[in-house]
C-alpha cells in the first residue's frame, strides 16, 4: 500500500468511527489505510482522552498534536542533518578562517565527496533540506544568448576565485576562465596575478587545453589585454598583440561596460569561482598548480560530460564532433609570453630596467626605448627597429664595448657621465658642477 499523509481530517474520520464502535479492520478497510496505520492513531486517540460535546473545529485542534508523529521516516535527510553545521559552514562561509562561502551546489559536490553520498543522498534531496533552512539563493537576471559558429569564439575573462595560503603568505587567488562560444567546453587556471605576462601565459596554456586556437578572443577591456578601448579600432597590450599574432586569432573586445557582450564567459566565471573553494576545501594542503591539474580534469570529466543547459548537448561531446575539427592549428613551438616596458636612455647610454642595466649607442642618448623581456633574452627597440638583443645571465650591466669609446668604457670609468665629471674637475669646481648638473 502506497504512503498516504494523515491530517487533522482523516484522524477526525478515524475517531468518529471508532465512537461509533467501527472495529480497526473496518476503518481500514473504509478510509483505505494500513491496518497498522489505524491500531497505532487508535491508541493514540484513546490516549488523548477526548471530552465528549467538542465541535468539529475543537476537536480538529486537539487531534493536531499527534500529527507530526505521522511524517514519513526520510533516511537520507536524516543523513544530511549529521552533516548540517558543515552544510552551513560551507554556504555561509568562514571569515576568521579565510574561507569564502560556497554556492549550494558546490556545497554539495564537497560534502557528497567527503563523506561518499552518492548512491545514499540525491542532489533533489540535498537542494530540499538546504531550502528548508533558509540557506537557498538569489536568482540572478538572464542574459540574451548568441549562438556562434564552431571554432570561430572562445570568452575569456577573471573573476576573484577566494584566498590561499601560498608560502608564508595569505594571497588573492584569480581564476583565468575561458569558454568556447560553440561547445561550452571552460577551461580554468587559478593565478596570483592579472599582469600582462600571466594573462597571455593562461591564453597559451587555454589553446593547449584545447589542441588548438579560435578565430577570435572575445574578452573584457583589462590593461592586460587591451590598452585603448574602441569599437573598431582597440589598441591592445603588446604582449598580448604578440599571442594574437603567433596563434593568427583576432581580438575582439567587448564594449566597454557591455558585460552581456559576453554572456557564456560572464556567468560561467561565477562557476569557476565554486570550483576553486569547492577544490581548496576537498585538497586543502594542494599548491596552485595541483589545484589547476584538478580544474583540467574538472573541465573534461565532470563540467564536460554533463548536459549543457542551453545547448543539450554535454560540453565534452560537442567539443571533440563539432568545434575541434574546426580550430586553427597550433605552432610547433609552445608560445613564450614577454614583458614590454619603456626605458630612457641615460647620459651614461644606459637603461634601466628590472634592476639591470644594458648599453645602447650613443646615437639614442635622451631616446626613450621600448624593453621586451622574456627569461632568457631582453630585445630593445627604437622605433619598432631592434637595436640590441641582450641573454640574460646573473650579471648586473650589459654592454657592447663597441659603442663606448676606448676612454669612456664602462669597466674603466663606471660611466660615461661620471667620466665627463672627472675630466672637469682639472678645469675648477664650477665646470665639474656645471658637467654633473
Amino acid at each position: 500500500m502506497g504512503y498516504r499523509t494523515v491530517n487533522e481530517e482523516l484522524l477526525w474520520n478515524v475517531y468518529a468511527r471508532l465512537r461509533k464502535g467501527d472495529s480497526n479492520r473496518t476503518i481500514a478497510t473504509a478510509l483505505k489505510l494500513d491496518r497498522k496505520t489505524v491500531d497505532r492513531y487508535a491508541e493514540r486517540l484513546g490516549q488523548l482522552g477526548l471530552p465528549a460535546g467538542l465541535s468539529y473545529v475543537e476537536l480538529l485542534e486537539r487531534l493536531k498534536p499527534i500529527v507530526p508523529a505521522n511524517e514519513k521516516p526520510k533516511p537520507a535527510t536524516m543523513l544530511l542533518a549529521q552533516f548540517a553545521d558543515e552544510i552551513r559552514l560551507l554556504i555561509a562561509g568562514d571569515k576568521q578562517a579565510g574561507k569564502s562561502p560556497m554556492k549550494a551546489k558546490t556545497a554539495w559536490d564537497v560534502v557528497s565527496r567527503r563523506h561518499d553520498l552518492p548512491g545514499k543522498v540525491s542532489y533533489e534531496t540535498f537542494k530540499r533540506f538546504v531550502r528548508e533552512r533558509s540557506l537557498g539563493e538569489s536568482k540572478t537576471a538572464a542574459v540574451p544568448r548568441i549562438e556562434t559558429e564552431p571554432g570561430a569564439e572562445v570568452q575569456i575573462d577573471y573573476g576573484k576565485a577566494g584566498m590561499k595560503l601560498v608560502g608564508s603568505r595569505r594571497r588573492a587567488i584569480n581564476a583565468y576562465c575561458g569558454i568556447l562560444s560553440c561547445s561550452r567546453l571552460p577551461f580554468v587556471q587559478f593565478v596570483l596575478t592579472q599582469d600582462a605576462v600571466s594573462f597571455s601565459q593562461s591564453a597559451a596554456d587555454m589553446f593547449t587545453f584545447y589542441g588548438g586556437a579560435t578565430r577570435r578572443i572575445n574578452l573584457d577591456n583589462l590593461k592586460a589585454g587591451v590598452l585603448e578601448t574602441d569599437i573598431y579600432d582597440p589598441t591592445l597590450n603588446r604582449s598580448f598583440a604578440e599571442l594574437c599574432e603567433y596563434y593568427g586569432v583576432i581580438a575582439d573586445p567587448a564594449r566597454a561596460a557591455s558585460p552581456k557582450d559576453k554572456g557564456k564567459i560572464e556567468r560561467f566565471v561565477q562557476v569557476a569561482r565554486e570550483l576553486f573553494r569547492m577544490l581548496d576545501a576537498l585538497h586543502p594542503e594542494a599548491s596552485l598548480d595541483e589545484l589547476n591539474e584538478h580544474a583540467r580534469v574538472w573541465c573534461l570529466d565532470e563540467y564536460g560530460r554533463h548536459k549543457h543547459g542551453t545547448t543539450g548537448i554535454p560540453p565534452r561531446t560537442a567539443f571533440y564532433e563539432i568545434e575541434h575539427p574546426c580550430l586553427l592549428p597550433l605552432p610547433a613551438e609552445p608560445f613564450v609570453p614577454a614583458r614590454w616596458t619603456t626605458a630612457k636612455v641615460h647620459p651614461d647610454q644606459f637603461i634601466q630596467t628590472n634592476g639591470k642595466q644594458y648599453g645602447l649607442p650613443p646615437t639614442l642618448i635622451g631616446a626613450t626605448v621600448a624593453v621586451r623581456t622574456t627569461l632568457s633574452l631582453v630585445s630593445i627597440y627604437h622605433s619598432n627597429r631592434l637595436v640590441r638583443q641582450y641573454p640574460v645571465t646573473n650579471k648586473r650591466r650589459y654592454y657592447l664595448s663597441s659603442d663606448f669609446p676606448e676612454y669612456a668604457q664602462p669597466f674603466k670609468a663606471g660611466s660615461f657621465a661620471s667620466f665627463l665629471v672627472k675630466k672637469a674637475e682639472p678645469l675648477g669646481p664650477q665646470a665639474a658642477r656645471l658637467i654633473h648638473d
